[in-house]
């Protein structure tokens, strides 16, 4: 009988931390590791019944974000985050026709990788680490069938509105859309509930859509595309904040290429009386310090959503903290990854997480209250 997650937590609880030797040696190694996987799992002679005839790169992309996620978890040790995702890319792959079968396969070709490139370590943590995720595998295919997603709550008053807005997402009619948001948005207090109860949850169930295989690519593109179109059309700079509460810079961490939250974050801060600075998807850390160092902002939110993407931003707040011209930054992430792992914010030396954009506004407002920055009547 397969175990359930909680078993499997505690399981994963009893694995060792990886030395930082063996997590620096991995790093290093990371490329080398990758083309390893890519040639041992692309030679395989079942490989593309095994993938779902997909292409190979789709492969190939896998194993990049699998050792980039790796390095993460053992950089920080953090063995839910591991036992957390898992099920997650076996509904997502699968979802999009990879076989089972293909992820005992993968980790073999990964543990034997290390062992044959990395000789200057015994890298027994990691391999151990390797095995445990072949051990569980048949677990992990349950608990990925058996495991309910993230999801975003909707008040009552706005549920019909959202299921409508979310049928034509997925219809591709962007009028339509934009003809529901100004049905339900006329003042500033509109705008913010509005994102709440209509976008996010949308944008999430989109996501949960695309994972189980539901929909393409293409659609997911598509309906981002449309949400941005809504958004930059109801302009929500014509409802003018009536006071100044602080400066702000809003922006994706570095790869990660999910935007909108980050883009709705930003209006609504507006809309609460901040000046803000939105820098979009993918931030290259050198500029976004840069920026933070000219423009001096009150806080830096940053958002993520991919797993593999955590260790980027741990660096990037570190090199906040080293630099004595932003040490003083308040700083507050969010996004998918947070939500599955709501303690993991204090991990990358974030100062406060927040799963909604209610609770971003809350969090910033106390801070600025007691900096006694709000200039707000």
């Amino acid at each position: 009988m397969p175990k359930t997650m909680q078993e499997i937590l505690a399981s994963a609880r009893t694995l060792s931390p990886v030395p930082r030797k063996e997590a620096g040696a991995y790093q290093h190694h990371l490329d080398g590791l990758i083309q390893d996987v890519n040639r041992a799992l692309a030679s395989e002679p079942a490989i593309h019944e095994l993938i779902g005839h997909n292409p190979l790169e789709m492969m190939y992309e896998n194993h990049r974000y699998h050792g980039a996620f790796m390095a993460t978890v053992f950089n920080i040790a953090h063995y839910e985050l591991l036992t957390k995702t898992i099920p997650w890319v076996y509904r997502a792959y699968h979802g999009h026709g990879f076989s089972y079968e293909y992820f005992p396969l993968e980790m073999k070709a990964w543990r034997r990788a290390v062992e044959e490139r990395i000789t200057t370590h015994p890298m027994k943590a990691v391999r151990s680490i390797y095995q445990w995720m072949i051990d569980i595998h048949e677990d992990m295919i349950a608990a990925s069938e058996s495991e309910l997603p993230f999801s975003m709550p909707v008040d009552e008053e706005w549920l019909d509105t959202k299921n409508a807005f979310l049928a034509a997402l997925l219809q591709g009619d962007h009028r339509r859309c934009l003809e529901l948001a100004e049905t339900v948005v006329g003042s500033h207090d509109d705008v913010a509930r509005f994102y709440l109860q209509i976008l996010q949850p949308v944008m999430y169930e989109i996501g949960v859509l695309w994972e189980r295989g539901e929909i393409s690519v293409a659609v997911e593109h598509l309906a981002s595309a449309i949400v941005g179109r809504v958004m930059a059309a109801l302009n929500p700079r014509r409802y003018e904040a009536s006071c100044f509460k602080g400066k702000l810079i809003i922006t994706a961490s570095p790869n990660e290429f999910h935007e909108i939250g980050a883009w709705m974050l930003s209006d609504v801060l507006e809309l609460d009386g901040w000046e803000v600075r939105y820098l979009g998807a993918d931030m290259p850390a050198a500029d976004l310090i840069d920026m933070a160092t000219a423009y001096q902002p009150d806080v830096l939110g940053i958002s993520v959503t991919m797993p593999f993407n955590v260790d980027k931003v741990g660096d990037l707040i570190a090199k906040f903290r080293d630099d004595p011209k932003t040490a003083f930054l308040k700083v507050i992430v969010g996004g998918r990854v947070f939500n599955d792992i709501p303690e993991l914010w204090r991990l990358v030396g974030a100062d406060g997480f927040a799963s909604n954009l209610d609770e971003a506004v809350r969090i910033i407002g106390e801070w600025s209250a007691r900096d006694q920055k709000d200039e707000c009547a």
